[in-house]
């Protein structure tokens, strides 16, 4: 490669032309987020991004040390890498970051004592529904700095069903909380959490389970490594949410053109590298992860 002048590039979308039917959903989207910015004035504080994101109850890497040679590699695991549970993570423009919103696949809230800075609840599948997310809403996002004053807000959110129901949208109106979705298949550059955020955010919680993996010798009555408690699954939530920085998180509204000066002074802010390019430098996270499965 240094003979022939090659060097390894990673893919990008921003640069790629994009086809015509996603060319117009981008401009239909920033048309419109203008449009609202320019009626009702928000201030940054008053607009916002919400996203779900799966964390998994054991995070083993997809690489180790090893002898040269030996053609099976153990990696050591309680058996936990399927359970997870899904955080709901939300951000304003000017930089802030709301508390983390857990929900554990279980039937009650767990005995143990968690940690402040998160809210836990609970449901039989670890799923967001209808009914958790007006309880986001309510207890999160019109509880936020500033909130209490009634003005008016916007949230950016992707087409998850539950998002979108008769309910929540007569609960926005109450609230008078605008709400914008983004088009469907264009969360990757549109959403400020997935395209900034969420990827640094798991690479922190990685690096504490691997901290935490090391030290840990504790075993289970029939021999097996003990998997994380919910409580220290909420501190590594808590500690990696605590790990991100104001300045990343204001940055993530402009390169996805929703906090941009209305001006068109920022217009180029949609070409900067991402935030979390020097943050996220493990290539064994996957960026894409998504609970939209459910």
């Amino acid at each position: 490669m240094a003979r022939h002048d090659l060097v390894i590039r990673r893919r990008t979308s921003i640069a790629q032309r994009l086809p015509d039917t996603y060319q117009e959903k981008l401009l239909a989207f920033k048309k419109h987020v203008l449009k609202l910015r320019k009626t009702h004035n928000y201030t940054m504080g008053a607009i916002g991004n919400v996203d779900k994101t799966p964390v998994f109850f054991e995070m083993p890497g997809e690489s180790t040390v090893n002898k040269a040679g030996e053609k099976t590699v153990h990696v050591r695991t309680a058996g936990g890498e399927m359970q997870r549970c899904t955080v709901m993570l939300g951000i304003t423009a000017d930089g802030n970051k709301l508390p983390p919103f857990v929900i554990f696949k279980r039937k009650t809230l767990p005995k143990e004592k968690l940690p402040p800075g998160i809210l836990v609840r609970v449901q039989e599948k670890g799923w967001m529904t209808e009914e958790l997310y007006l309880d986001w809403l309510k207890s999160v996002w019109f509880r936020r700095p500033g909130a209490l004053l009634r003005q008016r807000s916007m949230l950016v959110v992707d087409s998850f069903r539950s998002h979108l129901t008769e309910n929540v949208k007569v609960k926005m109106r109450q609230e008078k909380s605008d709400m914008v979705v983004i088009p469907g298949g264009m969360t990757g550059m549109l959403q400020p959490l997935d395209v900034s955020i969420n990827r640094p955010f798991k690479s922190h919680l990685r690096r504490f389970y691997r901290d935490w993996r090391c030290g840990s010798t504790e075993m289970t009555p029939t021999g097996r490594l003990k998997k994380p408690s919910l409580s220290q699954m909420c501190e590594w939530i808590v500690a990696a949410w605590n790990t991100i920085p104001e300045e990343m998180v204001s940055k993530s509204f402009k390169v996805t053109s929703i906090s941009n000066a209305m001006d068109g002074t920022e217009d180029d802010a949609v070409w900067l590298t991402s935030p979390d390019s020097e943050t996220s430098s493990e290539s064994d996270i996957d960026s894409n992860e998504s609970s939209d499965e459910q």
